[in-house]
């Protein structure tokens, strides 16, 4: 009999090994079901003309394709340097909310607000787009049209106008 192009029961018979895949190299065990999914998922998609004779060898190197992609969209958007909600929620001091500290952080949001009307518009678009909206240098430049190299540079010409502005206000 030839190897099936779908087999829905040979996927899931390997289930517990794709599980246990993932367990050893997430940090977090609550994604690991998301991975097993995003697996399943781009399995489904691949879909191979030929069949798959070797169901677990096939989805193990979709696993493994998959932690590559992630590593490197994560290296790319510089995940690791953000802080979560949860552990920037502990930082924070329950009485924190004092009038002097709100009309110190207004202060300081409306010179950041000043300093970015400063900058040239394009420049300050793709900052926002990375800064804010979390896209990458190379998803900003496709959106921009422009290379990926240009958006680097205005970005650090902000980053550079801003520490100035925000370090010495009063100059």
């Amino acid at each position: 009999m030839p190897p099936s192009v779908f087999d829905s029961a040979e996927m899931e018979a390997h289930q517990s090994a794709l599980r246990g895949y993932f367990a050893r190299r997430v940090r977090q065990a609550q994604d690991v079901d998301d991975y097993v999914q995003d697996v399943y998922l781009r399995a489904l998609s691949a879909a191979p003309d030929r069949g798959v004779d070797n169901w677990r060898a096939f989805l193990l190197r979709v696993a493994n394709n998959l932690l590559i992609d992630r590593f490197r969209r994560n290296t790319a958007r510089h995940l690791d340097a953000h802080d979560g909600l949860e552990e920037v929620a502990e930082l924070v001091d329950d009485g924190a909310a004092t009038p002097e500290r709100t009309l110190m952080f207004r202060q300081e949001l409306a010179c950041l607000e000043a300093a970015l009307r400063d900058v040239d518009p394009l420049a300050r678009h793709a900052f926002l787009l990375v800064r804010v909206d979390g896209l990458s240098h190379r998803e900003v430049a496709g959106r921009l049209g422009l290379e990926v190299k240009t958006v680097s540079r205005q970005i650090e010409r902000v980053l550079a106008h801003l520490a100035r502005t925000m370090v010495e206000p009063s100059r």
